[in-house]
């Protein structure tokens, strides 16, 4: 349930669970779904001084996302990915985006299906960036991910900075419709209410042919995205379901 509001990180302490997150909008939205499901909570809205999330880096241990990829949320270590598997080195952060949640697991496997040597990348709302990174670890020559939130692209770019692939990432802060250019493959990954009316400017940035990749849906929400989808000739490719989530890959219809 604290899922659907982007919480930044999940701590228990003793026989509480403290979340953390990035708007006291979103916290307070939290607190009155679980009240709502009756169980008891406490709002903090002035947190010490500290990183609220380094007992969760501590205790991190790598794990496995995907058919390629073995991610590594917690502090910076030289610790080696097992077999072939590409390294994403992701510490827990302020920026959504560690690997770890259903939604950011079924939008990875979704670019190892469709990433290919020539795919230009776009990742909206790229929070700690590990969609655009993943798209570069794939082969992608370029790839770029935008945010409408500063810190979260002040970590993107800590995180592109800890791996060979991260040159050919870039990170931009902005809004959707202030981007411009064509991307082979345009993923998001964000609930639906954030995401249907960002779609016609994501749409807009697809090349002829390409994908549109959208994660982040409450798998009951997901008929109603699609019926929208469709309504602006985007037809349905392929889906990925995992728990309660959804990730679908649409491509526009010709004209």
């Amino acid at each position: 349930m604290l899922s659907l509001y982007a919480p930044l990180g999940l701590l228990e302490q003793g026989r509480d669970l403290v979340a953390c997150f990035r708007t006291a909008e979103a916290a307070r939205g939290a607190k009155c779904a679980a009240e709502a499901r009756g169980y008891r909570t406490d709002l903090a809205t002035d947190l010490p001084e500290g990183d609220p999330l380094e007992a969760f880096r501590v205790a991190s241990r790598p794990f496995l996302v995907g058919r390629r990829f073995w991610i590594d949320p917690g502090d910076p270590a030289d610790r080696h990915p097992p077999g072939s598997r590409i390294a994403l080195r992701l510490p827990a952060s302020r920026a959504f985006g560690t690997g770890g949640h259903e939604s950011t697991r079924l939008a990875i496997a979704a670019l190892e299906d469709e990433v290919r040597s020539e795919s230009h990348v776009l990742d909206a709302g790229t929070g700690s960036g590990v969609l655009a990174l993943a798209a570069a670890a794939l082969g992608a020559p370029f790839a770029l991910g935008f945010d409408i939130d500063t810190d979260a692209i002040f970590v993107a770019r800590e995180n592109a900075r800890r791996h060979d692939f991260g040159s050919r990432v870039a990170f931009c802060v902005g809004p959707a419709a202030a981007l411009s250019g064509r991307f082979s493959i345009v993923i998001a990954n964000m609930l639906p209410v954030e995401l249907l009316p960002l779609l016609p400017a994501l749409a807009a940035r697809l090349e002829p042919g390409g994908r549109l990749i959208l994660s982040g849906i409450p798998a009951d929400h997901e008929k109603d995205l699609t019926e929208r989808s469709r309504a602006r000739r985007l037809r349905l490719l392929a889906r990925y379901r995992e728990n309660d989530w959804s990730c679908v890959c649409l491509s526009r219809v010709s004209s």
